[in-house]
């Protein structure tokens, strides 16, 4: 930025010192080093900050530009036509203020005495105002169809990541030796294959935090649960970007990249009616989320890589970093727990819920359904 802001003008000052205010070397650098110490060389490469501030952004617009005009259209509708999936939407009840304000604030079970206030208000009976709730509750639902077009998007991104993950991650000495972790830090260099993995990363973590601002049909918790992860995944992984921890961070990517493919894959059967192999999906499902999430990630990553570490790595940066590895870690464990919920209800219900949101529960087919039985009883 500073090379486009002249020196000479008063914003130029400003932003000058607020960078080198920002960019202290005892801040993020160990003990005795300074950043004329990082300069790349013919054979060396450091991160660069710009990088993961410019390109992802880019690369998250032009993912979901291709998610709406080539993914969408010409992949996933296809596939939904073609496993009986229907793209229609229950129709929403007749326009009201009133009720829809009753609506928003206590959504379609309010306490009985806003229901009658509202029910009198807009000329509605008891029973016409809690018809019209149930009815608005249904039409902001998210679809079977659009559950199963949000989810072949992420299995096609998570797939590409894990895959990519594996081949530039198996050349790599830190994935069979952590202990090479921290071996001449932080001269680090920055392979190519490398750059593309932070990149493409990054830019589908953006993506989905954009995703989440309009998301309809989702819980307030869900939510904030999946931006939080988003937000805790780009903030750890430009982080470890800018204090060269990439070896660390390329650990931390990977292992949370890989028990997605098989819950997002069982998900999609289950959206499509094909139901016979889901039951091994989810086993496998639960195995690779158990040994990355449950065990290497706290125990193999977490302890070898940010506890067992030399003095001189203490540094604010780090201390900041690590704090966003205890926040995600706090993420998984209650993931975990919702994952130990999800395995009772299907030991007991043997039906596969997912495990991340609350609101998919109960598939809209199945809720319009029910509405329509208590109005014809009624």
């Amino acid at each position: 930025m500073q090379h486009y802001i002249s020196n000479n003008t008063l914003i130029g000052i400003l932003w000058n010192k607020a960078s080198a205010a920002f960019w202290q070397p005892a801040f993020w650098l160990p003990s005795g080093l300074r950043w004329e110490d990082l300069v790349d060389t013919e054979n060396l490469h450091y991160p660069k900050i710009h990088d993961v501030c410019v390109y992802p952004l880019i690369m998250g617009v032009l993912l979901l530009l291709a998610k709406n005009f080539i993914i969408i259209p010409f992949l996933l509708e296809p596939l939904a036509q073609l496993a009986g999936i229907s793209n229609k939407r229950p129709r929403p009840p007749a326009p009201c203020r009133v009720m829809e304000e009753v609506f928003r604030r206590h959504g379609h079970n309010p306490p009985k005495e806003q229901l009658m206030e509202a029910s009198d208000v807009s000329g509605m009976s008891t029973r016409q105002a809690e018809r019209w709730l149930r009815r608005r509750r249904v039409a902001s639902q998210t679809t079977t169809y659009e559950k199963f077009i949000e989810c072949g998007f992420n299995l096609i991104c998570h797939t590409t990541l894990t895959v990519l993950g594996m081949v530039v991650m198996f050349s790599k000495p830190w994935t069979w030796d952590i202990s090479v972790t921290w071996t001449d830090y932080p001269h680090h260099h920055v392979d190519d294959d490398m750059w593309w993995y932070y990149m493409c990363g990054l830019s589908y973590f953006w993506a989905s935090t954009f995703l989440q601002v309009h998301s309809p049909g989702r819980s307030t918790f869900d939510k904030v649960q999946m931006m939080l992860h988003h937000l805790f995944t780009v903030l750890l992984m430009v982080f470890s970007w800018a204090c060269n921890f990439i070896r660390s961070g390329s650990l931390v990517l990977l292992v949370h990249e890989v028990s997605d493919v098989p819950l997002l894959s069982a998900k999609m059967l289950t959206y499509a009616g094909i139901n016979g192999p889901t039951d091994a999906i989810f086993v496998v499902f639960i195995l690779s989320w158990a040994v990355t999430r449950c065990y290497l990630y706290p125990f193999w990553i977490m302890k070898e890589v940010l506890i067992q570490t030399g003095e001189g790595f203490q540094t604010p940066a780090f201390r900041l970093q690590y704090g966003l590895v205890c926040g995600l870690l706090v993420i998984d464990l209650v993931w975990t727990f919702l994952i130990g919920r999800v395995v009772v209800r299907k030991v007991t219900a043997g039906s596969l819920q997912d495990v991340r949101s609350e609101a998919e529960e109960v598939t809209t087919d199945v809720t319009d359904n029910e509405g329509k039985d208590k109005e014809k009883a009624e």
